[in-house]
């Protein structure tokens, strides 16, 4: 499986967003770009990673929207607009999975699926030959920052066994250490904030988590 890096945006000051995507922009595999509705999670950036906000991005990179939020099928149709090229819900907020697969698809993204660190890995079984991804929560979703939690490492082993080419993220405490921890246990895309953007050289550390894909 190929390696994808993408930068989480949440972890930039709301002022410096737009420049540190321009620079970084053609060396992440995509952004990652955090959609809170404070009701799923609590917090809220729906006005600061908005629609208009996010089809400003011209990018090279393509554009991954996380949608942390109720409802999450209200968003789909101005995320496409935007420019997002896969949109990821989360299984505890919808009825049923494949309906939101399929409208995502529809669009002419692709679709992702996600699960909060308390939620089985079982659960995703019957959606893993229909979703473009799974996105495992490696730690509780709403905030950057949080450490890492190794528990959800035998998680990702679970779903790489049942679905040998699908991608599978990992978002939450990833560093340059616990990424290779999630790559060994099967992942393939690396979703990091803080130890890309929270260092004195992001670009040097984006070039560091870019040469784990020579593992």
């Amino acid at each position: 499986m190929n390696v994808h890096i993408s930068p989480s945006l949440l972890s930039l000051p709301v002022n410096e967003t737009k420049e540190w995507v321009k620079k970084i922009d053609g060396k992440a595999d995509s952004f990652h770009i955090d959609v809170m509705d404070n009701q799923f999670v609590p917090n809220y950036t729906l006005e600061r990673f908005s629609p208009p906000f996010i089809a400003q991005l011209k990018t090279k990179s393509k554009k991954d929207v996380h949608l942390m939020t109720e409802l999450p099928s209200k968003y789909y149709n101005t995320y496409f607009e935007a420019g997002a090229s896969l949109v990821i819900f989360h299984y505890e907020t919808v009825k049923n999975p494949t309906l939101e697969i399929r409208a995502i698809q529809n669009f002419g993204m692709k679709a992702g699926i996600s699960i909060k660190p308390n939620t089985p890995a079982s659960v995703l079984d019957e959606y893993l030959d229909q979703v473009d991804s799974v996105l495992v929560m490696t730690v509780e979703p709403g905030f950057g920052g949080q450490p890492f939690l190794s528990n959800q490492l035998p998680k990702i082993a679970q779903i790489r066994e049942k679905a040998p080419d699908l991608d599978i993220a990992v978002d939450g405490g990833i560093n340059l250490q616990t990424a290779k921890q999630c790559l060994d246990a099967g992942a393939n895309v690396l979703v990091a904030g803080n130890a890309i953007f929270n260092q004195p050289d992001p670009m040097a550390v984006l070039g560091q988590f870019n040469q784990l894909k020579n593992r």
